[in-house]
């Protein structure tokens, strides 16, 4: 069970500009002949974060608060061998993703 997860930071929002089959016949087109989409600084931030907390995982507060009742009452029990495990298991992620020296 991984608790630490990190949003990554979002991208810069992408502003683009489409010729329509029309642009430049109306006499209402932009000088440029296409059409134009400009978002806000925060309202870009502020998609951009819906989208990312859509993608996030709900925390099971009943199981959070079983275990904090268990480490209070002292009957928490630890399995060593899956500690021993994970941690093996997160060094050699780590490892793995260190850049190597030539």
């Amino acid at each position: 069970m991984k608790i630490d997860k990190r949003i990554t930071p979002p991208a810069a929002a992408k502003v683009s500009s489409t010729k329509g089959k029309g642009a430049g016949k109306t006499p209402s087109a932009p000088a440029g002949g296409g059409d134009s989409l400009t978002l806000t600084e925060s309202s870009s931030r502020i998609r951009s974060l819906e989208s990312q907390l859509a993608s996030v995982d709900v925390t099971d507060a009943g199981k959070v608060e079983s275990v904090k009742a268990a480490l209070a009452n002292g009957t928490f029990a630890v399995d060593a061998e899956v500690v021993a495990d994970r941690l093996i298991d997160h060094t050699k992620e780590t490892l793995r993703k260190r850049p190597r020296k030539k």
